[in-house]
């Protein structure tokens, strides 16, 4: 019976215990717990990442019975291509006096060629303008169009749809936003076009060209930029256009025999003036002997090839120009008349693409972070060549060509990867730097939380300076060493929702590179 009692009392005492413990931890107060950094120094950069592929500086196609032709530059087709009608007609250029984008006055040189029988050809610019393009390089031979010219103005050109085309009028103002800056502009419409456009059957649709106000345009300013235009047309509601492109009023090509043809006006492509060449003789080679693999890295003057005619005549091919072999386009014993093979030359390139958004923050010499596909191994390179002329791409963004080489040649690289690119736009060394995430915006003022003791978050007014990709410089209010507050932590221990000020602009800027 003492047992029993003894067994009882026991299980009473446990339980009363049990509920005591459970009451007074139930109505503890939660502490929170908070993610923190330390403010610290830290180097911040900002940054442009984009795509691209690796290119040679330079291809050229090597020829059976005619000079080698450069037939790419950075991994985009020349202009000039085919063989030439004879050896008067096959020229070299010898100097460039315009690089692209650079203004030129009427009858101002642009390049000069020389051909093998020494005469020399002064390549001028028939108006004053904007050098679109040159499409060759110093020291090679080049064909057919050697250059480019954009004049008259920079206009605006939009497509409407039937109804809004008979709202609007020659004359009307209009309100523009050059969307890759800040610029805001005005200009009035300047021509409709009366004939409408249909493509695939879909809905008709008329040009637009909107002369903007003289000397409101930024200095980059370029044909192939994208703009946004507001148009409010007697008794309707505002009509906006986010699609508008700039185009230059004029565009003429210039050839080899400084004739030049108008090709474009306003926009719209012309018939071409230019008569096609005809092909090169009536020799017939067989390939002796192929001396090259691809790959082989080959100097200027070295034989590559030997061909023999049927009349018994035998030729040598040279390479014309240090480099590497990169296609054999014949084989021992075949008939040849033209292409022999491809041959790289020059450093090979990262051509990548930036964006209108981002292309004015790129400048030459900037450092580029380089990574083959899904490599998480890096090159550094710098920025070699920007573009001058934009095309669009399928989301309706205008895009540059931009050159990057590494800083030392990369054995890994082949022709045609891809590669992803760290345009480095800025970077400095920070006193004191925070994570972007960790700002508070009220009103006009910057805060930032500092968790005190007691674990007491506490704002603090902050002034900042130069913003990165990821932090931002602190100039005052707090101090290096604070614990500085993210947010408070999740039951999954994840970083909660920033409270960034600045987060919508960066995401959807974030949002057009990963869509480009």
């Amino acid at each position: 019976m003492r047992k029993r009692n003894i067994g009882i009392v026991a299980v009473l005492a446990t339980v009363i215990g049990g509920g005591t413990f459970f009451y007074t931890n139930s109505n503890k107060e939660v502490v929170d717990t908070f993610l923190t950094v330390k403010a610290k120094a830290e180097v911040i950069e900002s940054s442009v990442s984009t795509t691209g592929s690796i290119v040679d500086e330079y291809t050229f196609t090597i020829n059976a019975d005619s000079p080698a032709v450069l037939s790419k530059i950075a991994g985009v087709s020349t202009t000039s291509s085919g063989a030439p009608v004879s050896l008067s007609d096959t020229w070299t250029i010898s100097k460039i006096s315009k690089d692209e984008g650079s203004l030129v006055s009427k009858n101002q040189s642009i390049l000069t060629l020389t051909n093998y029988e020494g005469t020399i050809q002064n390549i001028k610019s028939p108006v004053a303008g904007r050098v679109r393009a040159i499409n060759g390089v110093k020291g090679f031979s080049i064909n057919g169009n050697v250059a480019s010219v954009g004049a008259g103005k920079i206009l605006i050109s939009i497509d409407v749809t039937e109804s809004q085309a008979t709202k609007l009028s020659v004359g009307l103002p209009i309100a523009v936003a050059i969307n890759s800056s800040d610029t805001l502009t005005s200009g009035y419409i300047s021509s409709i076009k009366s004939s409408s456009t249909t493509a695939n059957d879909s809905t008709p649709t008329f040009q637009v060209l909107i002369t903007p106000t003289p000397k409101t345009l930024p200095a980059s300013a370029r044909a192939g930029m994208t703009a946004t235009v507001d148009v409010t047309p007697v008794g309707s509601d505002r009509i906006r256009y986010t699609d508008a492109i700039l185009i230059d009023e004029f565009t003429y090509d210039i050839d080899t025999n400084n004739k030049s043809t108008l090709t474009t006006r306003n926009g719209i492509n012309l018939a071409s003036a230019v008569s096609p060449q005809s092909n090169l003789g009536t020799k017939q080679w067989s390939v002796t002997e192929i001396k090259i693999t691809p790959g082989s890295v080959v100097k200027k003057g070295e034989v590559i090839a030997t061909l023999k005619n049927f009349d018994g005549t035998v030729r040598s091919v040279k390479a014309p120009v240090d480099g590497t072999i990169r296609e054999i386009l014949t084989a021992p014993g075949a008939l040849v008349t033209t292409s022999i093979a491809t041959i790289g030359s020059g450093p090979m390139l990262a051509a990548i693409k930036v964006s209108e958004f981002d292309i004015s923050n790129v400048a030459l010499d900037q450092t580029v972070e380089l990574k083959l596909g899904n490599s998480s191994e890096s090159d550094l390179g710098k920025v070699t060549q920007i573009g001058q002329v934009a095309t669009t791409d399928a989301n309706g963004v205008s895009q540059f060509s931009v050159f990057t080489q590494p800083s030392a040649p990369v054995s890994t690289w082949r022709i045609g990867m891809s590669v992803t690119a760290k345009v480095i736009l800025q970077s400095k060394n920070a006193a004191i730097a925070v994570p972007i995430q960790a700002l508070i915006k009220k009103g006009n003022s910057t805060f930032v939380q500092v968790l005190e003791t007691g674990n007491n978050p506490v704002d603090k007014e902050v002034k900042i300076g130069v913003t990165g990709s990821q932090l931002v410089e602190i100039l005052s209010g707090i101090s290096v060493g604070d614990e500085i507050v993210l947010g408070k932590e999740s039951s999954d221990s994840k970083l909660p929702t920033s409270e960034d000020p600045f987060a919508e602009q960066r995401d959807s800027r974030n949002n057009n590179r990963q869509n480009n």
